[in-house]
């Protein structure tokens, strides 16, 4: 399938790269189906872009942030997304790139759960969780993007 999108051009997605939100993600519900855009020069940033709107929101992985990250998830969340082993799971979280960089934040409380094996995806709120919605990450993510650790 060929995406026009303003953004990346033209993709050629597969539909088997195609990850299912059956809820949408908060703020677009509207929207089930994404696709996940790994580009070299935006590392560690990634891209979520809705495959039947020109709309993507750029993710990263809250590991790249906090290393020992680990929200509570209810049981039953991991059930609906049929997570068997954690080698299935993909975990990212939504990222705001203000026109000031330095004022980026990232959503540490509602993470992004992805089943790679089955395509499916939920935006959930960690339980209990001291994360913050509007995590500040620019201290941390320049210094990853300049070779630091």
């Amino acid at each position: 399938m060929i995406l026009q999108t303003s953004t990346f051009g033209e993709l050629d997605v597969q539909d088997e790269k195609i990850i299912t939100f059956n809820n949408g993600i908060p703020g677009f519900e509207n929207l089930k189906r994404y696709v996940i855009i790994v580009l070299e020069q935006t590392k560690p940033f990634m891209w979520i872009q809705a495959v039947d709107e020109d709309i993507s929101l750029p993710v990263l992985s809250p590991f790249d942030i906090d290393c020992s990250y680990s929200p509570i998830i209810d049981d039953a969340i991991m059930e609906e997304l049929s997570i068997e082993n954690e080698q299935d799971l993909l975990v990212l979280v939504v990222s705001v790139i203000p026109q000031e960089v330095t004022k980026m934040t990232a959503n540490m409380a509602a993470p992004i759960l992805i089943n790679t094996t089955s395509g499916e995806g939920r935006q959930v709120l960690a339980e209990g969780s001291n994360y913050q919605i509007r995590q500040p990450i620019f201290d941390i993510i320049s210094l990853k993007m300049h070779g630091g650790d």
